[in-house]
């Protein structure tokens, strides 16, 4: 028996079956039509059975192959992988090799966005009704050699109808087909992303993430393959905000595969890891980093900070001063680095040194002249170190006009009851950020 193998993603099931349709009921017995999702036992895998085994044989029997390019099945290299396997395999065992031939099939994209492998193929459009006119009269040339007299005429009469109610089924699914991925829509998708940034709605970032999902035609399957590097660095910082860090990971991860030397996306990266506590893997992005540059963490105030946390989280203080202290030589402009670095030489118990390094944290300030939310508690820090109350009480008063988040203030406080606890001072001060904190 002659037989025809669609090869298909599980969302493009619904194709697959509207082009077994018209396939069995214009050539009934004489084409048997297979593919992976086919509910008749005959025509697809059975329960228990080898996938990789069941297409093998399939690829290795069939005379002709249906590659199904959608906007899902186009971002899937096994579509190319099985289209490769049956022309080859066509092409090796048929008595007249210049007829073996895959028929890559379009839905639903242009011709631009075909792989590379079909670009210089004949495509044929599967919504178009003279393309499938032909695809059905070339497929009879191929497969009538059984066909009675009576059965030509009754095939001829008929076909002309059949593609009609195909394309009829055909325009139906197309309405549920998976977006292709463009610009216009990856756009789309950042900006409702930043609007969940934009409104701190950050426990809605999973539900947005299985709606992209859906919208591209990504499988369960597929969450391991990455769709583009904004998106994943998007999403991943989301579920970092909201303190889901190992969804965090999961998406740098993707856009290290886009990316796999971009030091931004693998700081943030590192900082995931670190947010689960895993300080193995961290130390292994810190690794990746240095290979790329080895001065990213001596000029660098962020990069610093991520290598003085690993040191911390890997109980290793001095490590963590040494880091922070060759950046903010380097950098002594930056008063964020200061600020770790005085936090450190408190736990250190090295007061003194602290005090300078604050000293220098306020002139940078003082000449900065910018009040926000982090300068403030910058401030705050220094002048608490610096036994400055009238400066603790100005930080106090400031932060308070400029009415910060309950998550800011929430960072604040930890900052500065962990620098009190150090110091071994009272909770006062503390007790002031919270009562902010209520009224946020």
């Amino acid at each position: 028996m002659s037989g025809i193998f669609i090869s298909h993603t599980h969302g493009d099931q619904p194709i697959s079956d509207a082009l077994a349709a018209l396939i069995e009921g214009l050539f009934g017995n004489q084409v048997q039509v297979s593919y992976s999702s086919k509910k008749e036992l005959e025509g697809g895998i059975a329960p228990g059975e080898d996938w990789f085994g069941w297409i093998v044989d399939q690829v290795r029997q069939a005379d002709v192959a249906f590659i199904l390019l959608t906007p899902s099945s186009i971002q899937k290299p096994w579509v190319i992988w099985e289209a490769g396997a049956v022309a080859g395999a066509a092409f090796a065992t048929s008595a007249e090799p210049a007829q073996a031939r895959v028929f890559p099939l379009t839905f639903g994209i242009k011709a631009s966005d075909v792989p590379t492998p079909f670009a210089r193929t004949q495509l044929i459009t599967g919504t178009d009704e003279p393309d499938m006119m032909k695809l059905v009269s070339d497929l009879f040339a191929r497969f009538s050699k059984g066909f009675t007299p009576q059965e030509m005429v009754r095939f001829g009469a008929g076909q002309g109808l059949a593609v009609k109610k195909y394309l009829e089924r055909i325009n139906a699914i197309l309405l549920k087909l998976p977006l292709v991925i463009t610009e216009a829509a990856i756009q789309e998708w950042l900006s409702r992303l930043n609007e969940l940034e934009d409104d701190q709605r950050f426990s809605e970032v999973v539900v947005m993430e299985n709606w992209m999902d859906v919208a591209f035609g990504r499988e369960a399957e597929d969450k391991q393959r990455p769709l583009d590097l904004r998106l994943h660095r998007r999403l991943g910082e989301l579920y970092a905000a909201g303190g889901q860090a190992t969804d965090a990971v999961r998406q740098f991860e993707l856009a290290r595969q886009l990316a796999p030397r971009d030091i931004f996306i693998l700081r943030r990266l590192g900082q995931g890891y670190l947010d689960q506590k895993n300080v193995a893997s961290a130390g292994t992005i810190l690794a990746a980093i240095e290979a790329l540059d080895k001065t990213a963490f001596d000029r660098n105030s962020e990069n610093a900070a991520l290598k003085a946390r690993w040191y911390e989280q890997s109980n290793n203080l001095l490590g963590a001063r040494d880091v922070l202290a060759t950046a903010y030589q380097n950098i002594p402009s930056s008063y964020y680095l200061g600020d770790r670095l005085g936090q450190i030489l408190i736990t250190l118990g090295e007061t003194a040194k602290a005090k300078e390094v604050y000293t220098q944290v306020r002139r940078v300030l003082r000449e900065l002249r910018e009040q926000n939310v982090w300068t403030l508690a910058t401030a705050l820090s220094a002048a608490i170190v610096c036994d400055d109350d009238a400066g603790v009480e100005q930080s106090l008063s400031n932060l308070r006009a400029l009415r910060p988040s309950r998550g800011e203030l929430d960072s604040i406080e930890r900052g500065v009851s962990k620098l009190l606890t150090d110091l071994r001072r009272d909770s006062a001060i503390t007790d002031q950020l919270r009562e902010m904190e209520k009224q946020a």
